[in-house]
């Protein structure tokens, strides 16, 4: 048993690290994107990739969680079966699909009439996902093999391609958006390459029909949870364009990027969470260890709130390649970035609660409340952006997280009922945010240097709020006394 915890740990270990790490190299391309795309391309950007998103999870078509069912440890042939089917039935249809736009790329190009190149670039487009869904299947294969650096490197490597063809295409040869498609094509393409010897020795050209239609049943019943999950995160960029204009998507895609400390402080929770609360169920006192969690994730993604929220403005006007860190084009915008860490924050509240429903198996809620909260992301967002632009977007993606909560936490009381410091919480998130507007309301008129001095003492104000609210507990104030002794 310990081993297999030490396994677990070990693989979440690397996942996090080079997940996390890849994702921070692709967060560095936005100064790139601000300094050498206009506003509109990069409107047009985050449009198309937003759709490629989801394109990709209907490519999916459920195969790969039918994949890790059938998937045998035992028999060698059937995992081969498992494999060859989920394989060949994602290629088909992610084949199908990307064909359609790649013929029909004159007739949907006007749609895209403010981007050059723009034909050329929904044919790239179209090919992209198509190179990712030949390779989906065999990344699943070195999850399940347990290959996780193995993995982990390819991704990793495959971004880093990804990254510096970015630049060079932007910065040296200024090839523009088509620059953006041609880079990850050619990452994708070279990740096919990399991966092709693992499809050719999994492949087994026998039809199996009854092992196909059982893994149809199985995986086609999660691509709607799978799908709201992907509405929840894009659908605000896919409604906005047709309701506003490619030059507000660019505002708001760009600024989107800019929650991305508490995107990172929520993933590498994640791949911490789950290992540790479905190794600790059985403790006496678990529910009340994961109570703790909550209150302590709250303190923690407060500080990267106040952190990010009040020093933004700041950070975006350091020197970069091109220009500024973010071109001075997007900074009407950044006042949208503390909505949207709410919205990930949020994220991570439902992270939290979906703990219970892993630990009783109880995991059919975890749908409901993801589905009801990407409708609810839907409606949010026809209603909110007519009237406030990238702020209705922005309100509307942190209201579908905050209503996927309230629902998780209706049905957790019934399935595994947690006495959850609600009370500390709300302290830490009042305080947070009283020494947020504090900070930024005192330095609307000041100077750069005073400005940030007093946000740096807004900072240390939420520190005294949660004191002066009684926050910490006597345990925690004998704690806290006992490490200025011993740091003395």
């Amino acid at each position: 048993m310990l081993d297999k915890l030490k396994n677990l740990a070990s693989d979440t270990l690397i996942y996090g690290i080079f997940t996390n790490a890849g994702r921070f190299l692709t967060f560095l391309l936005t100064p790139f994107y601000t300094n050498y795309l206009s506003v509109d391309d990069n409107g047009e950007l985050g449009f198309i990739f937003a759709i490629l998103a989801f394109l990709s999870m209907i490519y999916s078509f459920g195969m790969e969680s039918a994949f890790f069912r059938f998937y045998s440890k035992e028999s060698e042939t059937d995992s081969k079966k498992a494999f060859t089917h989920a394989f060949f039935t994602i290629i088909s249809i992610s084949f199908v699909i990307s064909g359609c736009i790649f013929i029909f790329s004159p007739y949907i190009a006007p749609y895209f009439g403010g981007m050059s190149n723009s034909e050329d670039i929904i044919r790239i487009a179209a090919i992209i996902p198509f190179l990712d869904s030949i390779v989906q299947i065999p990344y699943a294969y070195l999850r399940l093999r347990r290959k996780a650096l193995k993995f982990s490197l390819t991704r990793f490597i495959l971004i880093l391609i990804a990254v510096t063809f970015n630049i060079l295409f932007l910065a040296v040869f200024h090839f523009g958006v088509l620059g953006v498609f041609l880079a990850q094509l050619i990452s994708s393409a070279l990740c096919v390459l990399i991966l092709f010897p693992e499809i050719l020795s999994m492949l087994h050209f026998t039809f199996d029909k009854k092992l196909f239609f059982e893994m149809l049943r199985f995986g086609l019943p999660t691509l709607p949870a799978n799908l709201s999950a992907i509405i929840l995160q894009v659908a605000d960029r896919i409604i906005m364009k047709p309701m506003t204009n490619t030059h507000e998507l660019g505002l708001y895609s760009i600024n989107y990027k800019l929650g991305i400390p508490m995107m990172l402080f929520v993933a590498v929770f994640e791949y911490a969470w789950k290992p540790f609360y479905l190794s600790n169920f059985e403790e006496p006192d678990s529910k009340r260890l994961y109570s703790r969690i909550l209150t302590y994730f709250t303190f923690f993604a407060a500080i990267i709130f106040l952190g990010t929220g009040l020093f933004i403005e700041y950070i975006v006007r350091l020197p970069f390649i091109g220009g500024k860190i973010i071109n001075p084009a997007y900074w009407s915008g950044l006042t949208i970035v503390p909505i949207i860490l709410g919205g990930y924050f949020f994220n991570g509240v439902f992270t939290n609660l979906a703990a219970g429903f892993h630990i009783t198996k109880k995991t059919g809620y975890l749908p409901i409340a993801v589905g009801i909260a990407a409708v609810s992301n839907i409606i949010l967002n026809i209603v909110f952006i007519p009237i406030s632009g990238i702020y209705g977007a922005a309100w509307a993606t942190l209201g579908a997280y905050f209503i996927g909560v309230c629902i998780l936490y209706y049905y957790t009381k019934k399935v595994y009922p947690v006495e959850y410091e609600i009370r500390r919480v709300l302290i830490i998130i009042a305080a947070a945010l009283i020494a947020y507007f504090l900070g930024m309301e005192l330095t609307k008129n000041m100077t750069l240097f005073y400005s940030v001095i007093i946000r740096i003492l807004a900072s240390v104000l939420f520190v005294g709020l949660i004191v002066l609210f009684g926050f910490f507990n006597k345990r925690e104030i004998q704690y806290l006394k006992n490490l200025r002794k011993f740091k003395k």
